[in-house]
This record gives structure tokens, C-alpha cells and sequence, in this order.
């Protein structure tokens, strides 16, 4: 307990020291405008204090119960990106430590010292976008016609018939030096909607997965770090999921070779391109056994329904549920408290005030699943896993839109809200 107190001590000095610092810099013209950092989770220092952290943090806390949480590892094996050493996916966490907003909270964990180093050091850039479209993923949820429910995974003979919603968007942000157009860029921001499992359960190593090979590709090819964030992944799987490695590499590799190709011939945005952010909580609802018993089991056990059920913390009582935004220009990251269904972000996609929006999944918290009002009355395994309650799903989306449509209306130079 002491060493652990000692450590929280720590990071709330490290934070107050940081949030000082962001202040001084979070000014018109300056970093609140058109200035961002890259921090590179390949630094070998960072590397042994995040394998240091996590390896004592894997027996603690519910993420650790959950298919995807902020730890992914990274792999050296045969190739990089595939193996056994750890290190944290590039998730919402790293962007609030990339884009240098005035919120301390987001250097909490790893190496406060080199963020607060490198936010000093943050530089202008011009701000290239682009997407295109990669069909690497499939919709995992597969109903007969009498509405029996087959997940994908466990019946790969169903892949090519598959037809529920899959989002197939891989986005692009390239940050590059201003000046004239092609110059080759300093930092990537992905976003791609897929579970990184093509490897899974195949391997007992903790893997990056897909991300870690396409960081590979992009630092091989263009010599700078990598962003990827996993979009509304929660019903969207690899094609080939629980494949090997050789799908990694091979999933990995087409990815990021779309990355590196779209990422030259995007739409300079005009600048100044300025950097806004947005925290907010709603208050939602845990969901309770009358909600889990109201779920179509198609003759699944009853058990699993009081297995899950044991995961919900405090049924039927409200939480303030957190999400937060990160506008970069007329691009929008939205960070998600859990693993959000693919056909819900993309109604966030479809409602957002601005032109270009991805979804930052598990990134403020981890509920589990996050699902459209409809999944509920089909039930499946995303259901039988949630543990919001199917009303808490509206309000939520709604909250995240009202929010995007108050920060596409705050002024250049105003950033950092909480509220």
C-alpha cells in the first residue's frame, strides 16, 4: 500500500507540474492553435516503465475481465508488431498526450516526464486528410431466419454470407512540416473500425495484433510513429479472426500499406488548423436482472445470463458516465466508455457537425459492450455482455452529438473545456 501510495503521489505532482506547463503554452498562436506533439511509445525508457507498470496491473481492476482493454502488447517474434513484449495500444490516452489541450489528466500513466518534456517541444503543422476504404473486417453477428443467433467467430463457414452493418472506413491524419504540399509527414493518426484479433486466442503471447504490424509498416516506409485507434469495433471483426500471425502480418500489411499510399495524395486542410477538447459525463444506467432475462437466449442456458449478470457492478443504479471529444481542425475524435457496435458509431459519423469524425474506442471507460436499442430484442453475445441498460444507449448518443454541435460552435483558441 505504501509503495502504491508513494506512486499516486508521484503522478499527482507530475500531472500538477504538466498541467502548469500546458497552461503557459495553451495560448492563441501558440499550442492552442496549430501546434502538436508526437510522442513515440517506441522509446525504449517508455517501453520498460510501461512493461514495468502493466505486468503489476494485470491481475487488478474490471478491464482486465473485458476482450479488449487499454493494454495491447507488441510483438518481436519473426517481425515487429507480432510477440510477446508489452506495450499500450495507441489509444485515446496517447491522443490526449499527443495533442497538447491543456488537459493534465491526460498524462496520467507511463512516462510523465518525456510528455511534459515533449509538449514543450510541440511544432506547427500542416494538416493533411484522407480516408479510403479497406474490406479487412466483417460483422460478426449472424441470425438464421428464425432469429437464432451465430456469432461469426465460432462458425467461420458463415463468413461469406455475412450481411450485418461493417464499417469499412480507414481514416488518415498525416501531420507534416508546413510549407510546400508533399512534404513527407512527422506523425500519423489511423483510425480503422476491427478487433485486432486475426491472431487471438491462436497464441498465448500478448499482442499488438494488426496495430503493431501497421506502425511497423508506416515507421519502415515513411519513418515516423503511428496513431492507430480501433473505431466502434464492438460487433466488427477481422475477416479472418484467430488465423496466426500470418494474418496479422498480412491483415497488418494491407492496412498499412493503404495508410502510407492515401496518406500523400489527401486534402490539405486550410490553416490554421486549431485543436479543441471537450470532457463530459451523463448520467446513465447499470442494467439489472430483469433487463438481462428480457434477452432472447435461442435456447442458450440460462446460467450464462447469471454469469454476466455478476459482472454488472451495481444493477440498476445510475453513474455518471464519461466521454470526451478531440477536434483537430474540422476532424473529430470522439472517445467512447466501452466497446461501442459499429452501426452506432456510425450514426455518430452520420450526425456529427463535422466533416470527418472517428470513434475512439474503450477510451474512457470500459462497460463492455455498447449497443443499439434494436441488438437488445436479438440478443447475441455483445447483449448477453453489456452492462448499460438498453435505455442508457439514447441518451448517450444524443449527449456525445449535443456536445460535438457545442464544440463545432466554441471559438478558435478556446480549448480544454470540462465540465
Amino acid at each position: 500500500m505504501d509503495e502504491h501510495a508513494r506512486a499516486l503521489d508521484v503522478a499527482q505532482e507530475l500531472v500538477a507540474q504538466a498541467a502548469a506547463r500546458m497552461r503557459a503554452l495553451d495560448q492563441p498562436g501558440d499550442v492552442g492553435q496549430d501546434k502538436i506533439v508526437v510522442v513515440d511509445h517506441d522509446h525504449a525508457q517508455h517501453r520498460h516503465q510501461c512493461r514495468k507498470r502493466v505486468v503489476g496491473d494485470l491481475g487488478l481492476g474490471r478491464a482486465n475481465y473485458r476482450e479488449q482493454g487499454g493494454l495491447a502488447g507488441v510483438g518481436h517474434a519473426d517481425d515487429a508488431g507480432i510477440g510477446d513484449e508489452l506495450e499500450l495500444q495507441a489509444q485515446p490516452v496517447f491522443l490526449a498526450r499527443l495533442a497538447v489541450l491543456g488537459d493534465a489528466r491526460g498524462l496520467v500513466g507511463g512516462a510523465f516526464e518525456d510528455r511534459v518534456a515533449a509538449a514543450t517541444a510541440a511544432q506547427e503543422f500542416d494538416l493533411v486528410a484522407n480516408r479510403t476504404y479497406v474490406d479487412e473486417n466483417v460483422n460478426r453477428r449472424f441470425f438464421l431466419t428464425d432469429e437464432t443467433y451465430l456469432g461469426i467467430p465460432g462458425n467461420k463457414h458463415l463468413l461469406d454470407v455475412a450481411h450485418e452493418h461493417a464499417d469499412k472506413e480507414l481514416g488518415i491524419l498525416a501531420f507534416c512540416p508546413p510549407g510546400p504540399y508533399g512534404r513527407r509527414p512527422f506523425g500519423l493518426i489511423l483510425n480503422y473500425t476491427m478487433h485486432p484479433l486475426t491472431a487471438g486466442n491462436t497464441s498465448t503471447l500478448i499482442s499488438a495484433d494488426v496495430p503493431g504490424v501497421v506502425r511497423a509498416i508506416i515507421r519502415e516506409s515513411m519513418g515516423c510513429p503511428a496513431c492507430y485507434i480501433t473505431g466502434a469495433a464492438g460487433d466488427n471483426h477481422p475477416k479472418a479472426s484467430e488465423a496466426g500471425f500470418a494474418e496479422t502480418r498480412r491483415v497488418g500489411q494491407v492496412l498499412g500499406t493503404e495508410a502510407v499510399r492515401r496518406s500523400s495524395d489527401g486534402y490539405r486542410i486550410p490553416g490554421p488548423v486549431h485543436l479543441r477538447c471537450l470532457t463530459r459525463t451523463v448520467p446513465l444506467r447499470y442494467r439489472t436482472y430483469d433487463d438481462f432475462l428480457r434477452i432472447p437466449l435461442h435456447g442458450v442456458d440460462e446460467g450464462v445470463l447469471t454469469e454476466n449478470f455478476k459482472r454488472v457492478e451495481q444493477p440498476g443504479a445510475a453513474i455518471d458516465v464519461e466521454f470526451s471529444l478531440l477536434a483537430i481542425g474540422p476532424v473529430l475524435l470522439i472517445g467512447v466508455p466501452g466497446e461501442m457496435l459499429a452501426e452506432l458509431g456510425s450514426v455518430l459519423k452520420w450526425f456529427s457537425p463535422f466533416k470527418r469524425t472517428y470513434i475512439m474506442y474503450q477510451a474512457t471507460e470500459s462497460f463492455d459492450y455498447i449497443a443499439h436499442p434494436n441488438a437488445f430484442l436479438w440478443g447475441g453475445f455483445e447483449i448477453i455482455c453489456a452492462q448499460l441498460s438498453p435505455d442508457s444507449v439514447r441518451p448517450l448518443i444524443n449527449a456525445i452529438i449535443d456536445a460535438a454541435e457545442e464544440l463545432s460552435r466554441q471559438p478558435a483558441g478556446e480549448g480544454g473545456d470540462q465540465a
